[in-house]
């Protein structure tokens, strides 16, 4: 795949940088540093300027330790506050103009990261969604999950008008300036639902792009909790 940048100096005059790539992780160390090393290594091949920055949500574990080592910028939650609340933080200091979030469990392939920047840089769009395939032979954990997110996608698409297979999918791609401009509350998982329909409703260039990434069924998520909170985020987005 052929992937091209065009990079403008910052206003502040920093050396610009293609991409950042922000991570949330809690209790991650077993996998999140062979995630950051895959990252580190698909966007130097690209030779792309970039950073990857990991939000440490709290963790009890050596999650900081192993990222640092594999090459990524660490900043610490001083306790566990959320992922929307992790990926908010990390927007905040991220200077890329193509900003890519990936879970750090290893349920997303860094190595399709081309995949999901191609359609921004070439193509014209605001945003790239993941968009994952379903395996029947799940475990019930991951099939209940799966059946959140489609009621999630059929509700969002129903009230915006426009049509998602995978809402929940935390694997995106997003101009910079688009994240930059967005007012987001979200603390929870509910942030990829809000997200979603802030970029629709400020008329967003988006598109879906199929991965190879899997319901991972995460012990992070809880069903029923998680589940409430992800359906009231999407009625108050819609009725404000």
């Amino acid at each position: 795949m052929s992937v091209k940048c065009n990079m403008k100096k910052s206003d502040e005059g920093e050396d610009p940088l293609a991409v950042s790539v922000v991570i949330p992780a809690f209790n991650e160390e077993l996998t999140v540093g062979k995630v950051v090393k895959r990252t580190c290594q698909v966007l130097a091949e690209l030779n792309f300027p970039f950073e990857v920055i990991v939000v440490d949500d709290g963790s009890h574990d050596g999650t900081a330790i192993a990222c640092e080592m594999s090459g990524a910028k660490v900043v610490r939650n001083g306790r566990r506050m959320g992922k929307g609340t992790a990926l908010r933080k990390a927007f905040d200091i991220c200077r890329g103009d193509v900003i890519v979030t990936l879970d750090a469990d290893g349920s997303h392939r860094p190595e399709e990261i081309p995949r999901l920047i191609d359609p921004i840089l070439n193509d014209g769009f605001d945003v790239a969604l993941g968009t994952r395939a379903f395996d029947l032979g799940s475990p019930l954990r991951v099939r209940f999950s799966h059946l959140g997110n489609l009621i999630f996608s059929f509700l969002i698409s129903l009230f915006s008008g426009e049509r998602v297979f995978d809402s929940q999918c935390g694997f995106r791609a997003f101009r910079g300036h688009v994240v930059k401009e967005m007012d987001i509350s979200s603390r929870r998982f509910e942030i990829e639902s809000e997200m979603f329909i802030k970029l629709v409703k400020t008329k967003c260039r988006f598109t879906e792009v199929p991965i190879s990434g899997k319901f991972s069924g995460s012990s992070s998520v809880n069903v029923l909790a998680d589940g409430f909170l992800i359906l009231g985020k999407i009625l108050s987005c819609f009725a404000s």
